[in-house]
């Protein structure tokens, strides 16, 4: 599953059950109480080296609340009401980000029911075929089969092998996804008044994370990690805090780009990195589903690359050159100021010397 909390946009992958939306409600609460379709669920992570347990208590109008219980991520908790999503990260400072209206595509919010007629389920779920039902958490649960999704060198759509999943009958809860289930499962369980409450609480400070009115959001650079060419990994985190440059696109084309950047900079500074844009030929045999041939794949890259005057990562089909760059095969230089946002993004080949060293003394 993937849960976004932290700063900077830090996504957090747990081994938990995630659905889409859908489901009709039998009985909805505001308030305290009991209702009929409001659920708990616990589930249990070993992936991190640590176990560690979350908790989720969500009802089918799409409301949800999700709580690390125990583990490195204890208290961190993320409730939806439907409109506003809240986290609470009780290891920061300020420990509450409060988001009115979220834009889905950059803050992702999880739900956790499907209707098998939906968009969401064929999606989730593409070519899907009923199995039959068995018995899970003592209810009903239809099985389906999902075919493999492999996206397009340009689709954001997470990769998935072909897998089998389980909804439950009555409600559309997913109860099962691969070999992945939850440790306990209830239905009709007692909720508090302020279960799906996202008001920060009085006196506790928060995140700015709304512009002003007419203002939009500057876009910025992507959390990305990268195997390194001559070793290592490269951590656009690691930047963070400074200004840097970015040069994506073809070995040749990167290189002869960090020759021209290179000198325009003083003292290593801004710092200079390069995104190497790799993608698999169509007769490649393996999978980048498969970890192991994934490796195999980078590692062949790795090998020949060359050498190259910056630091360079491997961008397996241009995925951390995605915020800036049109076209992975092209040369796109992306200026990252200090705060975040890009200066300039432009292609190599559509800006002069001149230019290009202004921008970065201006970047400096």
């Amino acid at each position: 599953m993937a849960v976004w909390w932290g700063n900077a946009w830090k996504i957090v992958l747990v081994a938990m059950l995630v659905a889409a939306a859908g489901g009709c409600g039998e009985k909805q609460t505001d308030g305290g109480g009991t209702a009929s379709d409001v659920v708990r669920m616990r589930s249990v992570s070993e992936e991190s080296g640590t176990s560690e347990t979350y908790e989720v208590i969500a009802d089918q109008s799409g409301r949800y609340r999700l709580t690390a219980v125990s583990g490195p991520d204890a208290g961190v908790f993320q409730v939806w009401d439907g409109k506003a999503l809240l986290m609470h990260l009780p290891d920061e400072s300020p420990q509450y980000q409060r988001y009115e209206n979220p834009d889905r595509n950059e803050i992702p919010v999880a739900t956790w029911f499907y209707r098998p007629d939906s968009d969401e389920f064929r999606k989730f779920c593409p070519g899907a075929e009923k199995l039959g039902t068995k018995t899970l958490f003592d209810r009903s649960a239809v099985r389906y089969h999902c075919d493999e999704v492999v996206p397009g060198e340009t689709d954001p759509t997470e990769p998935r092998e072909a897998r089998e999943i389980a909804l439950d009958e009555k409600t559309g809860l997913l109860m099962a996804d691969g070999t992945d289930s939850p440790t306990e499962v209830t239905f009709g369980v007692d909720i508090k008044p302020d279960t799906f409450s996202t008001e920060v609480p009085a006196g506790a400070e928060t995140f700015p994370t709304e512009l002003p009115d007419g203002e939009e959001e500057a876009p910025g650079m992507y959390p990305a990690e990268l195997p390194a060419v001559g070793g290592g990994f490269i951590n656009t985190a690691l930047y963070a805090g400074s200004p840097y440059v970015v040069v994506s696109g073809p070995a040749d084309g990167i290189r002869a780009t960090l020759a021209r950047v290179l000198p325009m900079t003083r003292a290593g500074k801004p710092a200079v990195v390069g995104f190497l844009f790799a993608a698999p030929d169509e007769d490649w045999k393996g999978s980048l589903l498969n970890p192991e041939d994934e490796k195999a794949f980078v590692d062949s890259i790795l090998k020949t690359a060359g050498t190259f005057p910056a630091p360079v990562g491997v961008d397996i089909k241009g995925a951390a050159a995605a915020s800036f760059a049109s076209s992975p095969t092209d040369v796109t230089i992306a200026l990252v100021t200090a705060a975040g946002p890009f200066a300039h993004v432009t292609l190599a080949s559509d800006v002069s010397d001149a230019e290009l060293r202004k921008w970065i003394a201006e970047l400096s």
